[in-house]
C-alpha cells in the first residue's frame, strides 16, 4: 500500500513540460523587443528634442537681438534679411522678414525663421513678433 501512494504522489507531480517553456520563453522575448523598441524611440525622440531647444535658445537669443533695435534701424527695414552672425555649431540658418504696417499702422511683423537639417531632412521654426513705433 505504501509502495502505491508512493506511486501516486510522483505521478501528481509532473513539472513543466518543454512546450510550456518555450512559449513562455517565447512570450517573454516578444516583450523584450518590444521595450527595446521603445527604448530607441525615445533615444531618437530626445535627440530630436535637443536640437529643436538649440534650434529654440538661438533664435530667441537672435530675437532678443533684433527687437531691442531701434525702429528705424537697418536690419528693421522691409525685406528679407539673411543671418549675420551663425550659431556656434554652424548648424541653424536664421534669416528674418519685416513686414511694415502689419498688423496695424505704425507696427513692423518681424517673422524671424531658423532652419537646420536633422537626419536628412530639413526642419524649420518660424516666430513671429511685433514692434511698435513710440
Amino acid at each position: 500500500m505504501k509502495l502505491s501512494r508512493l506511486q501516486k504522489l510522483k505521478n501528481d507531480q509532473s513539472g513543466y513540460t518543454l512546450i510550456e517553456i518555450l512559449i513562455a520563453i517565447t512570450i517573454f522575448a516578444i516583450g523584450m523587443l518590444a521595450v527595446a523598441n521603445m527604448q530607441i524611440l525615445g533615444i531618437k525622440g530626445n535627440a530630436t528634442a535637443r536640437v529643436v531647444t538649440g534650434a529654440s535658445a538661438w533664435a530667441s537669443d537672435r530675437i532678443e537681438r533684433i527687437i531691442s533695435l531701434p525702429y528705424d534701424h537697418a536690419d528693421l527695414a522691409p525685406g528679407g534679411h539673411p543671418a549675420i552672425t551663425p550659431d556656434p555649431q554652424g548648424r541653424y540658418t536664421l534669416s528674418w522678414q519685416v513686414t511694415e504696417n502689419t498688423p496695424i499702422n505704425n507696427v513692423k511683423m518681424i517673422a524671424v525663421t531658423i532652419a537646420w537639417q536633422d537626419r536628412g531632412s530639413n526642419r524649420s521654426l518660424t516666430y513671429n513678433y511685433y514692434k511698435a513705433d513710440i
